[in-house]
């Protein structure tokens, strides 16, 4: 199962208006494994020129209400250094401002 272009449409568009630089889809989804009960697992490179505050936190909520599925939100800075290697490996970028 793929993210749908409407999906993929609807998270670009919540990221446009947010301090995020990149976007990424990884784990199942970005490997063509995803099923009706997987979870949207997304990475981004956040902008720091810009104010960001604790909204960083309400990502996944938001985008879970959009999308009407568990989405998790993980930042490239939060990332342990024994798990990025595998992400690396799996994302695909499919936003960039």
């Amino acid at each position: 199962m793929k993210l749908s272009p409407a999906n993929i449409n609807t998270i670009r568009r919540f990221f446009s208006g947010l301090p995020v630089k990149k976007a990424y889809v990884f784990g199942s989804y970005s490997r063509n494994e995803a099923d009706e009960s997987s979870d949207i697992d997304i990475l981004v490179e956040l902008d720091h020129t810009k104010p960001i505050g604790m909204q960083f936190f309400t990502y996944s909520d938001k985008l879970q209400t959009l999308l009407k599925r568990k989405v998790d939100v993980v930042s490239d800075e939060g990332l342990s250094k024994y798990i990025k290697p595998f992400i690396d490996q799996d994302k695909v970028l499919f936003y960039e401002r």
